[in-house]
């Protein structure tokens, strides 16, 4: 009962509160852009659990209707293009946004767009890269046990690289720019149980080293250039502050509650949208509740 005050009274918008309304505001709808960890999947990257590991399939039997009223499905992920082919054929959708709007991948890869200009990037942070090692040295040194990256993880990304920890990004961000890199950020993508470290933090978050000034609204907002879609046609669902910046290309953005475990953060970031409402249902639950409702 506290939370629910407390919450109202930070003044955010909850879907079931407003989802009449925002069912008739979806009759052009044509693109549902959906970030995956934590939103469409759980926080292990399954869409078949729940975030308490339990057996859930009401998220999956969805896609059928979505396919029927004709929306199209786009991934929108920090995963590389190679993973997503693998999580689109899965689940029978064909386009998808990698690496954080990166690039924008029709037609499960026949079609690659980077999403941005990329030719005044001087540092090498792909696999195996010498700004990579050197970065990846200088995070673990400063954050001792509170941050780890492998080489594996970053094998076949194109421009970023991953990250799991649990840091002071400020700090961080600020450490890069010290040492000549700064024109590449390390940004929160949310929280993830996708690997198991013995690394000495309360929650672990995913995070991603990339160029400054990308975002998965890059993506977006490319897609809908190239195939002609409005704000109108487009909603997106996500569970982190780097998935709310869709929010400045779509109709609608549909938080899931497993967003207000940063709340202090998220709060002052809402504050700058009028379209972004919030589940009562945590990851793929939440996305059920919102998909479900407009599904009608």
């Amino acid at each position: 009962m506290l939370e629910a005050a407390r919450l109202t009274k930070r003044c955010y918008k909850f879907f079931k509160d407003n989802k009449e309304q925002i069912k008739e505001g979806i009759s052009d709808l044509k693109v549902i852009y959906s970030d995956l960890d934590g939103t469409l999947f759980n926080d292990q990257g399954c869409i078949i659990k729940d975030s308490r590991d339990k057996y859930y399939f009401k998220a999956l039997n969805l896609l059928e209707k979505i396919n029927e009223k004709g929306w199209d499905l786009v991934l929108v992920s920090g995963r590389n293009k190679y993973q997503l082919r693998y999580n689109a054929q899965m689940i029978g959708v064909n386009n998808y946004i990698a690496e954080l709007g990166s690039e924008l991948v029709y037609d499960l890869g026949k079609d690659v767009h980077v999403t941005f200009d990329n030719s005044k990037e001087n540092f090498d942070i792909t696999y195996e890269g010498k700004d990579l090692i050197r970065i990846m040295e200088l995070l673990m040194t400063e954050f001792p046990e509170k941050i780890e990256s492998r080489m594996e993880w970053s094998r076949y990304r194109s421009f970023n690289a991953l990250f799991f920890g649990e840091i002071d990004l400020d700090k961080a961000n600020k450490l890069l720019e010290a040492e000549g890199y700064g024109s590449l950020v390390l940004v929160d993508n949310g929280f993830s149980n996708l690997v198991d470290l013995r690394l000495k933090v309360d929650r672990l978050h995913i995070y991603n080293l990339m160029p400054k000034g990308v975002t998965k609204a890059n993506g977006v907002k490319l897609d809908k250039k190239l195939r002609g879609f409005k704000d109108k046609n487009c909603i997106a669902l996500g569970d982190s502050l780097e998935d709310l910046k869709m929010a400045d290309e779509v109709k609608y953005f549909f938080l899931m509650k497993n967003a207000l475990e940063h709340e202090d953060e998220l709060e002052a970031e809402l504050q700058k949208y009028n379209n972004v409402f919030i589940a009562d249902g945590i990851m793929n639950r939440g996305w059920f509740e919102v998909m479900s409702e407009l599904l009608g």
